[in-house]
């Protein structure tokens, strides 16, 4: 979301970024999620089987949906204007990101969070299995290249690991360098 308000901010001339500025750019819906559409029709949803995850959802205040994650629906579903907003906000993150991390598995580290993160994949139903749960592979690269699964050798890193653990408080995986985001954020800084 972070991503967004900050490639939105510079393109509409609210604020600018220096070339002192290390912008590391993380799991960034930079087309929209299907996760946000996905909580707006949950939310606004009067059928039997959605009525639990809507009760669950309006007790932790995601019911109704804030605006905040209104603003974060896919791309392709919007209007004109807020499509306009996303392109200019890519093209930002493009000329001013020196680094960027994107998850491709929603279960990711085999956290308390790997379950909900899966089960949020699979009702939002991604064009892609490459996703994080909340954000697709091809939202967060878009623009991008030079991706690597190494958290070493390139700035720009594909993990085998879900959105909550791109906040890096499940620290790394214990096998494979794919699955390492605080090293790579180590390496990053």
């Amino acid at each position: 979301m972070g991503n967004l308000i900050v490639g939105g901010a510079v393109s509409a001339g609210v604020c600018n970024l220096s070339s002192q500025v290390s912008w590391l750019s993380v799991s960034g819906p930079m087309t929209g999620s299907k996760g946000a559409n996905l909580l707006e029709n949950k939310c606004r949803s009067n059928s039997w089987i959605d009525i639990p995850l809507k009760g669950a959802a309006s007790l932790i205040g995601f019911c109704p949906a804030p605006e905040a994650f209104l603003s974060l629906k896919q791309q392709s579903t919007v209007d004109a204007a807020l499509q306009a907003k996303y392109v200019k906000a890519q093209a930002v993150r493009k000329q001013y990101a020196t680094k960027t991390m994107c998850g491709v598995s929603s279960w990711g580290l085999n956290t308390v969070y790997a379950p909900v993160m899966f089960v949020v994949a699979q009702m939002a139903q991604y064009a892609s299995s490459q996703n994080d749960g909340m954000v697709e592979y091809s939202s967060c690269n878009v623009g991008l290249s030079g991706f690597s699964s190494d958290p070493t050798s390139s700035g720009n890193y594909v993990a085998r690991i879900n959105h909550a653990d791109a906040t890096f408080r499940n620290g790394d995986g214990w096998w494979g360098s794919d699955r390492k985001p605080v090293k790579w954020l180590e390496c990053a800084l």
